[in-house]
């Protein structure tokens, strides 16, 4: 049994508990539009094979300097902040936040998406970059735009009603992050908090490196509970100009994502 194999069982498994059809990203995206050296070196050696020496044990030093950093939590907080466009949150529970007993405001039953990509680019001020090829089946649900943020986001899906796939980019000058479960975040580039166990993967995007993620907050009557789950992707990376994301379902895996991130244009 080789490994297209198992993908194949595992995938059929995860239709059986929950029908592909039956997932949409649509109400989530609506909703939320983070040693001390020691000398070595010997009397009697000659000058270059000590200058030689101090090198060596000075990289060496480092290397170990930076291995105690990443394995206290301070050096791993401070390693993540520089590596990942991720926070990860100390836990997977949160109790009730004081913003999330503000009534939400009414969402609407049309979907945000209603722009073509040249119209979303001219609200935008800036060249709208989108897939070289939808994947196969689906369909261009439309592009939105909103102004606060300066962020497009284009949708893909079988039909206006099933987003399965989406691509969101902002230019950096606008982006602020927001990893603090304490605070609302209402944007989805913004959202940077993970959970404690949440699947986390620095992955190669062409000559950039980006992150990967699988699963989401559900926001409970009794507080943000992280759910590890499949069904929910994303891959986040940026440029020298911009950020994206792709959020998409469970048709896809993480290589598929980081094709598709390969191929925008």
């Amino acid at each position: 049994m080789d490994n297209k194999d198992i993908k194949s069982i595992l995938q059929d498994a995860l239709e059986d508990q929950m029908p592909a059809s039956q997932i949409n990203l649509l109400p989530a995206v609506q909703a939320r539009l983070v040693a001390r050296n020691k000398s070595l070196i010997q009397q009697g050696e000659n000058r270059n094979k000590t200058r030689n020496r101090k090198l060596v044990f000075s990289a060496i030093a480092i290397i170990a300097l930076l291995a105690a950093a990443l394995v206290t939590p301070q050096g791993r907080a401070l390693a993540q902040s520089v590596l990942h466009f991720f926070t990860r949150a100390g836990q997977d529970r949160y109790p009730l936040q004081s913003w999330q007993m503000t009534p939400p405001a009414q969402l609407s039953s049309q979907s945000p998406f209603q722009f073509s990509v040249q119209e979303a680019e001219a609200r935008a001020g800036y060249d709208v970059l989108s897939l070289a090829e939808i994947p196969v089946g689906m369909n261009f649900m439309g592009a939105s735009y909103d102004a606060k943020s300066h962020m497009v986001a284009l949708a893909f899906g079988f039909e206006s009603a099933s987003i399965r796939l989406s691509l969101w980019q902002q230019p950096l000058e606008y982006y602020q992050p927001c990893g603090d479960i304490s605070k609302y975040c209402d944007h989805m580039l913004g959202s940077n908090l993970i959970g404690a166990s949440a699947y986390l993967e620095t992955v190669q995007i062409g000559d950039v490196t980006g992150d990967y993620v699988e699963g989401t907050w559900n926001l409970t009557d009794k507080g943000p509970r992280w759910e590890s789950t499949p069904y929910i992707k994303i891959l986040r990376w940026q440029t020298d100009k911009m950020i994206f994301e792709v959020v998409a379902g469970i048709e896809f895996d993480k290589d598929d994502l980081v094709e598709l991130a390969a191929s925008i244009r």
